[in-house]
């Protein structure tokens, strides 16, 4: 079946430095940091205490603009949205008005997108409550003489928990709580898969718009590494230990002196579209999705069930090895040359062993461009990341700019940017990838019209 090109059309972002696409380009032109103690946070979830200090689990990227009030319609569906709903949400909406179709969603069967012509996909994760949300119900199962009853938790937690509590921490919520506020009778899904879950999802809309049943789709993920719960088991990635440096440098990807990976939380969504129906529309084409690859190769973590945070070798060639087939993929569909790629979108947080392996799998595929690392800036939200870093390319593109990476001692393999730096090609690949070696590229172009050439 002949590929159709895939454009998109809106970007909509929720993060730690700025919530709008304008305003989170912004800030990564500006070297702003969403980095900060997590005292800062705004969402009434886990702090530290006045004792503690502040390094480890208490530095992170919290939101801490962001009032769901002012980006959720009606507000009572608030009561069955967790923070990571929420944020999906905002960002769904941001990405439809800034994809100028704010007056034709909802969809109807009169209007510009019939709503069994628009879909709705996301990458998501496990949505894990607060505690505090299931306390009275734990409570309820404690004596007089203080001994906990595991067997009456049923009967507490029908007493004390909100009948409809269990929406608020599906992982499917997002891609419904969009398709019900945007009226999509189209395609509907949900991918739960880590790091890669956004990009995973944009192959996905792909293959809607692609098969002709859908013409445009509002696609997305969301994460947090920061809510309570989460943050009790943090063994997947080494937690930071912030030595001598300033908090809101502490997020370090690509260094060779990175200590772990800073928390954080967001959200990004993107409206994609057939560019025959962007063209026929009047849309302002952002960027054009010129090929995607999605590769796995098990880490040796995987293959032995005994994942370490400490530097490793094996871990390190087993994730170049992914990384290294999807650029390979992407390149082999489009016939392109390393030399012609203006910006690699880095999924690098300062883990030093996937780090490791990006660094040397773009070496092995011959890559010498600039790169921009977005975890220097907002942290690692989980599987928001790699639609953060979608969103990242398709606005370098669009802006024709680098923008700069917080820091610049980096692995001899990697070269940032330490200012705003013309787009010398417009070719951005964007990277995204999982400790257990999963790994997904994507190669965005510029809109048709403009100099590119494949």
């Amino acid at each position: 079946m002949p590929r159709k090109p895939v454009v998109i059309t809106g970007v909509g972002i929720v993060s730690a430095i700025g919530i709008g696409a304008e305003a989170f380009f912004d800030g990564l032109l500006n070297r702003r940091s969403g980095v900060r103690s997590l005292a800062d946070r705004t969402d009434d979830d886990a702090t530290p205490g006045p004792n503690d200090t502040i390094d480890g689990v208490w530095i992170g990227a919290p939101v801490v603009d962001f009032e769901p009030k002012e980006h959720v319609t009606p507000r009572k569906a608030l009561k069955v949205m967790c923070r990571e709903i929420q944020t999906a949400f905002a960002s769904a909406h941001l990405a439809v008005q800034h994809a100028g179709l704010g007056d034709s969603i909802p969809a109807s069967d009169d209007g510009l997108i019939p709503p069994a012509r628009l879909g709705a996909v996301y990458g998501s994760e496990i949505f894990f409550n607060p505690p505090q949300e299931l306390a009275n119900a734990i409570g309820g199962c404690i004596d007089n003489d203080n001994v906990l009853h595991p067997e009456r938790f049923g009967e507490s937690a029908r007493r004390e928990v909100m009948p409809l509590w269990m929406l608020k921490y599906l992982p499917n919520m997002p891609a419904c709580q969009v398709g019900i506020s945007i009226n999509s009778q189209g395609p509907n899904n949900t991918l739960v898969l880590g790091d890669v879950s956004g990009p995973a999802a944009l192959i996905e809309a792909e293959s809607y718009l692609n098969r002709g049943i859908a013409d445009v789709v509002l696609v997305g993920a969301t994460g947090t590494r920061i809510g309570a719960t989460r943050m009790l088991y943090h063994r997947d990635s080494p937690t930071i230990t912030n030595a001598d440096l300033p908090i809101e440098q502490a997020s370090r990807p690509h260094d060779p002196s990175a200590t772990g990976v800073v928390a954080g939380e967001g959200a990004a969504s993107l409206v994609v579209e057939t560019e025959t129906h962007a063209r026929d529309r009047g849309a302002d084409v952002l960027a054009t999705v010129l090929a995607t690859a999605s590769r796995f190769s098990a880490s040796p973590a995987i293959r032995s069930d005994d994942r370490t945070t400490d530097r490793n070798p094996r871990e390190s060639r087993s994730a170049a090895a992914a990384i290294e087939l999807a650029v390979k993929s992407v390149f082999e569909q489009v016939k392109l040359s390393p030399e012609q790629i203006g910006l690699v979108v880095s999924h690098a947080m300062g883990d030093q062993q996937v780090d490791a392996g990006e660094a040397t799998a773009l070496s092995q595929c011959g890559l010498r461009c600039p790169l921009i690392a977005v975890s220097a800036s907002v942290g690692h939200p989980g599987a928001a990341s790699g639609m953060i870093g979608l969103a990242t390319g398709a606005l370098a593109i669009k802006h024709k700019t680098i923008p700069p990476t917080r820091h610049g001692n980096v692995n001899p393999l990697v070269r940032f940017c330490d200012k705003p730096t013309p787009l010398g090609s417009p070719f951005v690949l964007c990277l995204s990838y999982t400790t257990e070696g999963n790994a997904v590229a994507v190669l965005l172009g510029a809109p048709s019209g403009h100099s590119q050439s494949v």
